[in-house]
């Protein structure tokens, strides 16, 4: 009887590990197909539309639409001020600089690159008033990620390329 149970022993053993063998092939598979799923030119033309709808909607000055194209705990996080998060904060900080003369943004993306879970966009912006004049230009980088199935601006960083810019100095959430 003891060779029996080596015998057992051998087979669940073998079992066992063809098993974990087999495991490990379909989630190394389900990884590859779901990496292959990916198309980052799609992120792009979902991110470029996303681009031209916050600018359209910072031009007729709907801070609820631009703030609808961030994720609900979305983080921004400019040069010279404290970080703003959330919806409610960042419709605020939009709608303060409606209010305060900002009209107009244009957005120039750089490259855009990442993967399923994360993608991030380099570029640079332009500010400009209502009488069209430019107050502030830089470059940004935005992280994106889905939420409800669209890509949504995640992180949202950007830094001024002019040294005592008034975007600076008027934009402050007290």
């Amino acid at each position: 009887m003891p060779g029996l149970s080596y015998l057992k022993f051998f087979v669940f053993s073998g079992l066992i590990i063809a098993l974990s063998f087999g495991c490990n092939e379909n989630d190394k598979a389900s990884i590859e197909k779901s990496a292959s799923v990916f198309d980052i030119k799609q992120a792009e033309a979902s991110i470029t539309q996303s681009n031209e709808n916050f600018m359209k909607s910072f031009k007729a000055g709907d801070s609820l639409a631009v703030a609808s194209c961030y994720t609900t705990d979305a983080k921004i996080m400019a040069a010279g001020m404290p970080t703003i998060k959330g919806s409610d904060d960042i419709k605020h900080y939009f709608n303060q600089s409606m209010e305060k003369g900002f009209k107009k943004i244009d957005i120039s993306t750089i490259n855009i690159w990442g993967d399923s879970s994360i993608v991030a966009e380099e570029g640079t912006y332009s500010l400009s008033d209502s009488l069209g004049k430019r107050i502030d230009k830089g470059k940004y980088i935005v992280l994106w990620k889905q939420e409800s199935g669209n890509w949504k601006m995640f992180r949202d960083i950007w830094t001024t390329d002019l040294p005592d810019t008034v975007a600076i100095k008027k934009i402050k959430l007290h």
